[in-house]
């Protein structure tokens, strides 16, 4: 019995499913993509009962059958006022929705597995107060509340990320079951808005430094004019920089190049100078080295084949680098 009962309510999930995606196609292909700031108005909001309000009517339909069979004034009374009171709840949960202005306001870049944030902002240019306001992305439902009049609310809705590049903003859902939760009224709005998404830093350096080990290679190439004058172990706090790391692959203990007193010597984070056999792997640790690089405020540049940053330092450049490396596309090699 139990088994039977799971059965049935899978296949009424997989039933309600695909006529919510039916539906959103309906009305994707009625409404098209729009623009970063959308009003919505009558024709845009669909309204529908929820269960509170199928029960609601079924209720009602009872007193009026009642009624009739029995010729009770009454009766008559009491239903034609909860149908009097289910229409004006209709009306003010349909007109809830209209005449509020959905915008984007921003999307920050996230790293890879991390939520993006889509920023949006509500304004209702209205008059009247808007009440039990919620907004959705995909299965996400985030409750704006109330908006009074002549106001704005601004609010985020989260969207994972599982890979770099741009990922787009899928459906954008508001709804209200307002004024007393008979009637669900929602307005779908679909704005192709982009966010980027950068590649995951790897956890830990000695990966790179395990993996370097093993192919005799670094990550990292050093430019100057300092004069060299030792090793000695690593400290903490020291610079990623002046890091020896081939010596330090082949004894298995970091060790720390010494110079006497110079200019500051630019660090390459070089796509060529890291073992590693795959693609995402080998940015992943290229964002890692940059990130590090940028927390220790050095001068530092990037090489990816076919794509070479001038080294610099500061927020714009980091967020420069992390762009390549985000939009970084291996080239296919051609078949002969």
């Amino acid at each position: 019995m139990k088994g039977l009962v799971e059965t049935l309510r899978a296949t009424l999930a997989d039933i309600r499913n695909a006529l919510r995606a039916r539906s959103n196609e309906w009305i994707l292909k009625r409404q098209g993509t729009d623009d970063s700031s959308v009003l919505l108005h009558r024709r845009r909001i669909y309204i529908l009962p929820t269960r509170a309000g199928l029960l609601f009517a079924t209720v009602a339909l009872m007193l009026l059958i009642g009624s009739l069979n029995y010729a009770n004034n009454m009766g008559f009374a009491l239903t034609f006022l909860l149908t009097a009171v289910g229409l004006v709840a209709m009306h003010h949960c349909h007109g809830n929705l209209a005449g509020l202005r959905i915008s984007f306001k921003q999307a920050k870049p996230v790293f890879a597995g991390d939520k993006a944030q889509f920023e949006f902002i509500l304004d209702n240019n209205d008059a009247l107060s808007r009440s039990q306001i919620s907004a959705g992305l995909e299965r996400t439902v985030l409750v704006c509340g109330d908006i009074r009049a002549e106001n704005r609310a601004i609010f985020t809705l989260p969207l994972v990320t599982s890979r770099r590049g741009w990922i787009a903003c899928p459906r954008i859902e508001l709804s209200t079951t307002y004024p007393l939760g008979l009637f669900r009224a929602w307005a779908s709005v679909h704005m192709d808005l982009p966010a980027l998404v950068y590649p995951r830093p790897m956890d830990r350096l000695q990966t790179i430094l395990r993996t370097s080990s093993e192919q005799g290679l670094s990550g990292f190439s050093l430019s100057g004019e300092d004069e060299f004058s030792g090793l000695r172990e690593y400290r903490s706090g020291d610079s990623l920089r002046n890091i020896a790391w081939k010596s330090a692959a082949s004894l298995g203990i970091l060790l720390v190049k010494e110079y006497k007193e110079g200019g500051q010597m630019p660090l390459w984070i070089d796509w060529n100078q890291l073992a590693y056999p795959d693609t995402e792997s080998r940015l992943s640790a290229m964002c890692r080295l940059v990130i590090d690089a940028d927390n220790e405020q050095q001068i530092y540049g990037l090489r990816l084949p076919g794509v070479a940053v001038s080294p610099a330092k500061g927020h714009s450049h980091l967020h420069h680098c992390l762009r390549e490396l985000a939009m970084f596309a291996p080239t296919k090699p051609s078949r002969s």
